[in-house]
């Protein structure tokens, strides 16, 4: 039995809120309010804030990492760590000393670890470091730190082990600039890969597709670095656009992705249209672009944040200056009453509803292949605690 922490999370079993949807009548099935109820949650008694990886159903185990040290701990579905892998440092098994990015399983007996744009590595999940596959960027031209994602997705492939992710750093912005080339930058630009483990070969993928509305219109709508979700049971990669309201699926079975489907999407609190931009103001939108995307069992969750309005911004700019603007409480208050997360379902190549609220505090951590949604609030509770919990969320089903 998983341990449960002192408050009931019993009370909050079956925790739901329906909102009324006051979308137009054409839009009533994609902007339907979905439920979410909490089932169950995943107590692990340390007291350093932890951030979840990955989850292998197979053998029941929990890829977690510190949000300081970002070195991985195994982890039962009691919540009892089986493992704290002390694969820091410089040694010839360590990931190099300052952690890596993130952690997958790569099937059921080992990990892959991807270090500070140094390697890959291949872990057993004793420990033990297996190889190391170089890195698979053009440079190190900018560094992206996510704390509840992780972009890179391990698969096998006819027997060879396979990452499918995303890489910013997979061209150079000296010669693919996007200020000078504004739209055709989306001709160019290739964030996207499908990297070989066994031979170290790199292949880029379509990352901003022709029918894609920004560039099949050549309007220049921000760098807008797509996500990308792997799901392994439909053998597809979903590929989203930050920017627009499009969201395309590939088939993956064979030995290059093949666009199966676009998808639709939208929601009352996002702009039906991304504004044109100049390329030297993308920096200063207030356009909520999408901040996250899983695949949840049968569902794809597709997540975006509204901002704090421009106007109101360019406001507090002035007053403080920068970067003073951001510690103000000004800015506190603005974030608080104005940026907040909502979430888009897809099923079966189909939008059908909308999450705008969660029955649990946190942040949408990850997803499992059983449907299950996992929140996180160990880095900032609403309870202080000397244990981690994360809360298990599930949609409600007709």
């Amino acid at each position: 039995m998983q341990k449960k922490p002192y408050f009931s999370i019993l009370a909050l079993l079956g925790m739901v809120l329906s909102l009324e949807s006051c979308s137009p009548p054409i839009e009533q099935d994609a902007h339907r309010i979905l439920q979410l109820e909490l089932t169950d949650s995943l107590c692990v008694e340390t007291l350093a804030p932890l951030l979840m990886d990955d989850f292998l159903p197979e053998k029941g185990l929990y890829l977690l990492k510190g949000d300081k040290s970002r070195l991985p701990l195994l982890v039962d579905q009691n919540g009892d760590i089986l493992q704290e892998y002390a694969i820091g440092g410089d040694g010839p098994n360590s990931v190099g000393p300052n952690g890596a990015f993130g952690y997958r399983f790569l099937g059921e007996d080992a990990f892959v670890a991807q270090g500070f744009y140094t390697d890959y590595h291949i872990f057993g999940l004793d420990g033990q470091k297996q190889r190391s596959i170089p890195f698979n960027a053009e440079g190190l031209f900018g560094l992206t730190l996510y704390k509840n994602r992780t972009t890179f997705h391990p698969l096998y492939k006819n027997g060879q082990a396979f990452l499918v992710g995303e890489e910013p750093n997979s061209f150079n912005p000296a010669t693919i600039d996007k200020n000078k080339l504004g739209a055709a930058f989306y001709e160019q630009a290739r964030t996207i890969y499908a990297y070989n483990l066994e031979t170290a070969e790199n292949q880029l993928l379509e990352t901003y597709p022709e029918s894609w509305e920004p560039r099949a219109n050549k309007r220049f709508v921000g760098e807008s670095v797509p996500l990308l979700a792997w799901g392994a049971a439909q053998q597809e990669i979903a590929l989203l656009p930050r920017v627009g309201n499009q969201l395309f699926l590939y088939d993956f079975s064979g030995e290059t992705p093949i666009l199966r489907q676009t998808v639709a999407l939208s929601h009352p609190e996002r702009p039906a249209d991304a504004p044109t931009l100049r390329p030297e103001d993308s920096a200063d939108s207030d356009y909520p672009q999408f901040s996250d995307i899983r695949y949840a069992g049968a569902y794809i969750i597709i997540q975006f944040f509204t901002q704090v309005p421009k106007g109101l911004l360019s406001e507090l700019k002035a007053q403080f200056g920068e970067p003073d603007y951001l510690r103000s409480p000004e800015f506190r208050e603005a974030r608080q009453k104005y940026v907040r997360p909502y979430f888009i379902v897809v099923r079966e190549g189909e939008q059908v509803g909308i999450l705008n609220e969660v029955p649990v505090s946190g942040s949408f951590n990850f997803s499992d292949a059983s449907g299950i949604l996992y929140f996180n609030d160990n880095l900032s509770p609403a309870v202080e605690r000397d244990y981690n919990v994360f809360y298990k969320l599930r949609i409600v089903a007709d």
